[in-house]
């Protein structure tokens, strides 16, 4: 069976800068995220040989879920100037790695990989996800495992549960109810993870919540169904997109191994040139893809 593998780039580009210390190029341009997301995404691409293989990133213009809730991620900072130049280096150095990448505005990168992952599991592709993210880890399946690219754990159904106390298609109802400081999602005031659980195993999930509101209000009377309506849309990814790709466009391809060259020489990251020479060979003669 085919194996796609989807990596949550946004999150690769955030925790590469504030993971090293501020790498500048000879000539003063910063390079810290750009260095530590190739390595990452060179590590992956040494120890799966994947042939399928996209790269999702968020865009700058507003989400559907800002554009409902405003306040959705309000307490995250502003993206540093240090990083935001280095986003497009990072992608045109992708591309030219011969590897896809996929984004769409007003979808984040989560909604991306959910869509690919909806799309092609139900293709006869198995889906390995790289993210730090847990809202992802409600698409684990039989065919789809998550890796954390920090820990580097793989996230099977059995794995989920032990996590969450919950299975992954109950993960949306868990963190509805909990809610998450990082995403500024309210949640249930009062519930926390193993008051969340019973909660679940009781009423199903939200909706069996939504549907015996008044039982449900007279357990936990601090609780608002405007509030938890909202907090599970939010959690729950949007898997409409992006329903026009091919199995043909997340085919990676040879490297552009002359102008990436060019580019890395540029940044002076010599030793991503040797990495990548390691990988696919001193020169790069061959057409088609590299696997």
């Amino acid at each position: 069976m085919k194996t796609l593998h989807l990596l949550d780039g946004s999150s690769f580009i955030y925790r590469s800068y504030f993971a090293l210390p501020p790498l500048t190029s000879k000539d003063g341009f910063p390079t810290g995220a750009v260095y530590g997301f190739l390595r990452a995404l060179l590590s992956i691409i040494k120890s799966e040989r994947p042939q399928y293989m996209a790269v999702a990133f968020d865009l700058p213009a507003p989400s559907k879920r800002e554009k409902v809730y405003k306040e959705y991620k309000a307490g995250r900072p502003s993206m540093p100037d240090p990083l935001k130049v280095q986003i497009p280096v990072i992608k045109k150095l992708t591309r030219l790695l011969g590897v896809p990448i996929v984004e769409r505005e007003g979808y984040e990168a989560d909604d991306l990989i959910a869509g690919l992952t909806k799309k092609f599991s139900e293709e006869c592709f198995r889906v390995k996800i790289y993210t730090p993210d847990k809202d992802m880890l409600q698409l684990v399946s039989d065919k789809v495992t998550v890796v954390n690219p920090i820990t580097w754990e793989v996230y099977s159904r059995d794995k989920v549960v032990e996590k969450f106390g919950v299975p992954p298609e109950k993960v949306p109802d868990f963190l509805a109810l909990v809610g998450d400081k990082v995403d500024n999602i309210r949640g249930v005031k009062g519930v926390g993870p193993k008051t969340a659980v019973k909660i679940i195993e009781r009423f199903g999930g939200v909706e069996g919540i939504l549907k015996d509101w008044e039982r449900f209000k007279a357990k936990y009377p601090q609780a608002n169904k405007e509030e938890l309506e909202l907090s599970y849309y939010l959690v729950k990814p949007l898997v409409d997109v992006p329903k026009e790709i091919l199995e043909m466009d997340l085919k990676l391809k040879d490297p552009d191994r002359g102008n990436l060259k060019r580019e890395l020489e540029r940044y002076d990251m010599k030793s991503i040139i040797k990495e990548i020479d390691k990988i696919f060979g001193p020169t790069a003669g061959r057409q088609g893809t590299l696997f």
